[in-house]
């Protein structure tokens, strides 16, 4: 048996939140998340972690199979007909089943139409996917166990904080309990105007309720005796429904949450400082519990980094955009590479784009991001760390734009993604100055744009 395998297999408890990025206290929003800030005290905190993709399926893809979405095959959403190939990549309730653990779901997961097919045993749906019955059906679960029952992967999804509908801001149920917009913190790649306030005022509400539950499970864990035999793990798909955030590949779309507590193994108030990816949850875990590392892993075990007993410090984190775009990110710098020149009013989610604080609705917003259209960003995190100022063209950064497109051709190579061969002649490509002149229109309040925001909302 290896030095460091438990002595006993400990239980999993594995909770992924929809679209909340780190907008949690203990990362410095002001949103009273009580139970959330007591987990990272209690655990280790991963201060720069990141999604390998934007939206919902590919991301959860790659923490539940520790490889790429090009590697794992899914490079879309499981609604839309995607799914892991499993032969390739095992997910992790099949790869713990596999040592003898219970694998059960409650709420949803989104890798794959068929939970069972991912290890799962049993499924326990709450009466909604809404947080806090998902929570319930946990809880009610969590008081059957028998002491000395075998260990346990519990995985846990809900819809928060995805927006449910359009108006007046999406992030609306009857039990959320919306911020004073006066309160909310907006971050600098956000416009700071009242519409923004306002949709950061209800996502907080949803935050909150994401909390009181997490709060109710942990208690429940108690309860039960099971405090020190479980592993918990607390994380988010991707970043929040925001401009220049979901569904691009800016760091507010790739910036994640992601807290683990297991008492006695993991230090309490444990911080890890440098780069983590979601395809390094997997090997982490299992690294954790004494369990073998499938060679098809991509991810890389940051168990020493979260014990505090040293480990090998990423030098870049990947992630991509469906077949749009693909990224790579250092300490210092971000390069964003895309199949179309794009910008970020380019962002085509519906939920974003036609909310209360989108471009149509706002000159500010069109004002805020830069217009012109690129098919390659560089920038520089340490000047300018919202990503608002492309210099991918200024002479001074030639050097760092090199090593960066060569980090990314490697990892595009290493990891079979067709994205290297992709190509779109220039004659199919957008105006490059396009967003700009409809910025100009704006501000001379020319009546012919009505046909353009028309259009927008079809």
């Amino acid at each position: 048996m290896p030095a460091d395998r438990p002595a006993i297999r400990p239980n999993l408890l594995i909770i992924t939140c929809h679209d909340v990025g780190d907008y949690w206290g203990c990362y410095g929003t002001p949103v009273p998340t009580p139970h959330i800030d007591s987990l990272a005290a209690d655990g280790v905190l991963f201060e720069r972690h990141f999604t390998t993709a934007t939206v919902c399926s590919p991301s959860r893809g790659s923490i539940t199979t520790g490889c790429y979405p090009p590697t794992n095959g899914l490079t879309g959403n499981v609604h839309r007909g995607d799914a892991i190939d499993l032969d390739r990549c095992p997910a992790t309730p099949a790869l713990l089943a596999a040592q003898g653990y219970e694998t059960h779901l409650f709420g949803f997961q989104h890798e794959h139409w068929d939970a069972h097919r991912l290890g799962y045993q049993e499924v326990h749906l709450g009466a909604t996917r809404h947080v806090d019955d998902v929570a319930d059906a946990l809880v009610a679960w969590l008081r059957t166990r028998q002491p000395g029952a075998g260990p346990f992967l519990a995985g846990m999804g809900c819809t928060e904080t995805h927006r449910n509908g359009m108006a007046p801001s999406g992030f609306h149920y009857e039990k959320y309990e919306p911020a004073d917009p006066a309160t909310v913190a907006v971050r600098p790649y956000l416009p700071d105007i009242p519409a923004v306030r306002g949709e950061l005022a209800d996502f907080y509400g949803a935050i909150r309720l994401v909390d009181e539950s997490l709060g109710r499970i942990l208690a429940a864990l108690d309860e039960a005796g099971l405090r020190e035999s479980t592993l918990v793990v607390l994380t988010s798909d991707h970043g929040g429904s925001f401009l220049h955030s979901k569904a691009t590949v800016y760091d507010g779309g790739l910036k994640v949450g992601l807290l683990m507590r297991w008492p006695g193994v993991l230090p309490a108030g444990g911080r890890v400082a440098s780069l983590t990816s979601h395809v390094d949850i997997l090997p982490t875990l299992l690294d954790l519990l004494g369990l073998p590392v499938p060679a098809h892993v991509q991810g890389i075990s940051a168990a020493g980094l979260a014990r505090g007993s040293g480990g090998t410090p990423r030098e870049y984190v990947y992630a991509g955009r469906d077949y749009g775009a693909r990224a790579v990110r250092s300490e210092r710098f971000k390069y964003m590479r895309n199949l179309i020149p794009y910008s970020v009013h380019d962002t085509g989610m519906r939920e974003i784009v036609l909310c209360p604080a989108g471009r149509w609705e706002n000159i500010e917003v069109l004002d805020h991001y830069e217009a012109e259209r690129s098919l390659e960003h560089l920038y520089d995190l340490a000047q300018d760390p919202a990503e608002l100022h492309n210099v991918a063209a200024d002479p001074a950064y030639a050097g760092d734009l090199a090593a960066l497109r060569a980090a990314l051709d490697a990892h595009l190579a290493r990891t079979g993604d067709d994205f290297r061969h992709l190509y779109v002649p220039a004659g199919l490509h957008p105006p490059r100055d396009a967003w700009a002149e409809i910025r100009e229109a704006r501000r001379r309040g020319d009546a012919n744009l009505q046909a353009v925001v028309s259009l927008g909302e079809d």
